[in-house]
């Protein structure tokens, strides 16, 4: 297993679509260091570096699930999977290597766009105006999630020795968890009530009463709408905004995720006919 991963850092180290996919997240968070700037002096109102920081955890789910199909999809590709294991390695092992890779490449990438983005928006926008401890806390949340992420990703890309068809499935789910993510945030920020308004209407001043709000959703809906969005990929729009809450239904959600996903891929790849 050391052997595996040792070697399989050095493959992560040179692979090519490792360094465009940070190359990509790298040039975001330069850009959105920069454009931040040009939107406050374009509009007169302060932009905060805490606005812009969470990108990556919005970002990172669509540029991994890209680099996790071509990366795993190379080794399937060459044979070296199913050298791999004519040599002895044992499946578990291989699935394992891999898995721990496509995570480690994932916080890899989330700290290619922390840096730049820290590196040019702390001159620029100043520091962060939530404390500390908030910030470091959303971001290992972040991490946990793309190690989800990973999981998920690994899974499709073991289980699918087609890489054309791994891309398109896995960067479509990753679209769609995001997708999902903001929907479900629009929804469940919906007020309960709509408060009361003073509007002019001929001339006058009248006064629409408080009303509940219909597109409020409740009741079951809700808990399975709130369920869905602790998910990793959809959790990547919570933690966007950068709540003060502390969040602990977040890690323990991704940390289920991973195992579940890591569990159902090693048990199907253990059966799996590798040509």
């Amino acid at each position: 297993m050391c052997n595996l991963l040792s070697a399989g850092f050095v493959r992560l180290r040179k692979s090519l679509s490792f360094w465009i996919a940070m190359a990509v997240m790298s040039g975001v968070g330069v850009l959105e260091a920069a454009l931040s700037r040009w939107a406050e002096q374009s509009s007169g109102n302060a932009v905060s570096l805490d606005m812009r920081y969470m990108i990556f955890a919005l970002l990172a789910g669509i540029v991994l699930s890209g680099f996790c199909s071509l990366f795993v999809g190379a080794e399937y590709s060459s044979g070296t999977i199913r050298n791999k294991i004519a040599a002895g390695h044992t499946r578990t092992a291989v699935y394992l290597c891999n898995l721990i890779l496509c995570a480690a490449a994932g916080v890899f990438l989330c700290i290619g766009y922390i840096v730049p983005f820290l590196a040019f928006g702390i001159p620029l926008l100043g520091f962060f105006e939530t404390g500390l401890s908030i910030v470091l806390r959303c971001t290992l949340y972040a991490f946990l999630m793309t190690a989800a992420l990973s999981s998920v990703f690994t899974m499709l890309s073991m289980l699918n020795q087609n890489r054309a068809a791994t891309a398109v499935i896995s960067i479509s789910l990753a679209y769609f968890l995001l997708f999902l993510g903001i929907f479900l945030y629009s929804r469940l920020s919906e007020p309960e009530i709509i408060p009361a308004q003073e509007y002019i209407q001929d001339g006058q001043i009248l006064l629409r009463e408080a009303a509940p709000n219909p597109g409020y959703v409740q009741g079951i809906k809700r808990l399975i709408y709130q369920f869905l969005f602790r998910l990793p990929g959809p959790q990547a729009v919570r933690l966007a905004v950068m709540p003060a809450e502390p969040l602990r239904d977040l890690p323990l959600a991704s940390v289920s995720v991973l195992l579940l996903s890591s569990g159902i891929g090693l048990f199907l790849f253990r059966k799996k006919d590798i040509k």
